[in-house]
């Protein structure tokens, strides 16, 4: 059944159609080179940029304008084929994504392109150069319309699938970089200077390095921290590797506290940074201080902290051997006692180092009279061996309940590479 369309075209409608398009195609390099000078005009350099977009644009135009002329006539184009314009426009659309020209800059060049090539036959027309009636100008309109509107699908859809896999491929390479710094790999200058460039970071300059830990598979510990530190002008880095997710952030003349105040507001889990003060070369020490900063942070909790601020908690969790060793010599005869005795001095020694060994202020925070504190104190000396009011011994207490509260927390069951520079 034909359409209504085809019911009411009159004897020779398509032909005459066809062969002023015949008639304009021997026009094809001046009318594509006028609507190249169009579509820069209207873009203002926003889309083409560079002297070389605006060069291909040249050409690609030209080869669109022949081949869709060639089309729309029905003949075979200057290499004797006929023009398969499906193929064409999804090719232009891979390659302008390849090129980095924005899709709306280019979506705009199809419809400036259809315009002006009606507008050239309705010149030719009023000028008399083509037996083209009124309702036939308009038929060659609707068919270019038409056109566009299939190009612009085709071709947008070819550019998205394009964008999206290069998009996932820079990712992966950026992923890779990442995994190579926490690995070692940038002392090695040639693999700092292969990712500077894939991740748009000067090697040599000051970083900070993130981890922030997942506690399952749900876990958000850090919501879109990339957008937070792009808000204020910053450049970072993140991927997923071992149940963390971990970041490098170029500091470039900006501070820790610079970064706290990006980060903490989306900090919705256990968060640990430390300054690479040598860039990339000290990367893979500062991740792994990172990591361990943030496994100061009880299990379950939301902080985040610079591993510069958690030195003590740092020095006994590094060295396990040395941690315990610390807990058994100092805190060894306390933690024998029964459990709800040893838990109470425990308790009394915490407030007595948070208020300098005041036993006023600690029965203050216990609740409890001052003699009580006072007499828990001489028990506190005589189950460690320590005096509080020594330099000393208050340093052994201070370390010995820190090691002690960090192995009562629950471990990670993973470690960073150790690999020094040049491992894979």
């Amino acid at each position: 059944m034909k359409s209504d369309k085809q019911q009411v075209d009159p004897p020779g409608h398509i032909e005459r159609i066809r062969a002023a398009w015949v008639h304009m195609l021997g026009d094809s390099d001046d009318l594509a080179d006028g609507i190249t000078a169009a579509i820069l005009e209207k873009d203002q350099g926003l889309g083409w940029s560079s002297g070389e977009l605006r060069a291909v644009l040249r050409l690609s135009t030209r080869e669109h304008v022949r081949k869709g002329l060639s089309q729309l006539a029905g003949v075979a184009d200057r290499e004797g084929r006929n023009p398969r314009m499906l193929e064409v426009w999804r090719a232009t659309g891979i390659e302008r994504a390849r090129q980095g020209v924005p899709l709306e800059s280019v979506l705009s060049a199809y419809a400036t392109g259809n315009l002006l090539l009606w507008e050239a036959m309705t010149a030719r027309v009023k000028e008399g150069r083509l037996d083209v009636t009124p309702e036939e100008l308009v038929a060659a309109g609707q068919q270019l319309w038409h056109d566009l509107g299939v190009q612009g699908e085709i071709m947008g859809e070819a550019y998205r699938r394009e964008t999206a896999r290069l998009e996932l491929r820079d990712l992966r390479r950026q992923e890779n970089c990442l995994a190579g710094l926490l690995e070692g790999r940038g002392a090695d200058p040639s693999f700092a200077e292969q990712a500077q460039e894939i991740l748009g970071i000067r090697s040599e300059k000051p970083l900070a390095c993130v981890v922030a830990i997942l506690e399952d598979a749900h876990s958000e510990p850090l919501r879109h921290p990339e957008d937070q530190v792009q808000r204020r002008g910053g450049t970072s880095r993140w991927g997923v590797r071992d149940g963390a997710l971990y970041g490098i952030v170029s500091l470039d003349g900006r501070d820790e506290a610079w970064l706290s105040a990006a980060l903490r507001p989306v900090a919705r889990g256990r968060v640990g940074l430390a300054v690479a003060r040598r860039g990339m070369a000290d990367a893979a020490s500062a991740f792994r201080f990172a990591e361990r900063a943030a496994a100061t942070v009880p299990s379950g909790g939301q902080d985040l902290v610079w591993a510069s601020a958690r030195l003590p908690e740092l020095l006994v969790s590094t060295n396990a051997e040395l941690g315990s060793m610390i807990i058994d010599e100092v805190l060894g005869g306390l933690l024998a006692l029964p459990e709800a005795q040893s838990a109470t001095l425990l308790e009394t020694l915490r407030a007595l180092l948070r208020h300098g060994g005041s036993a006023t202020h600690a029965a203050e925070s216990l609740f409890c009279h001052r003699n009580t504190v006072i007499y828990r104190s001489r028990q506190l000396g005589e189950l460690t061996g320590c005096d509080m009011q020594d330099p000393r011994g208050r340093l052994l207490l201070e370390l010995a309940i820190l090691a002690y509260d960090l192995s009562a927390r629950t471990p990670r069951q993973r470690q960073l590479p150790a690999t020094g520079p040049g491992g894979s």
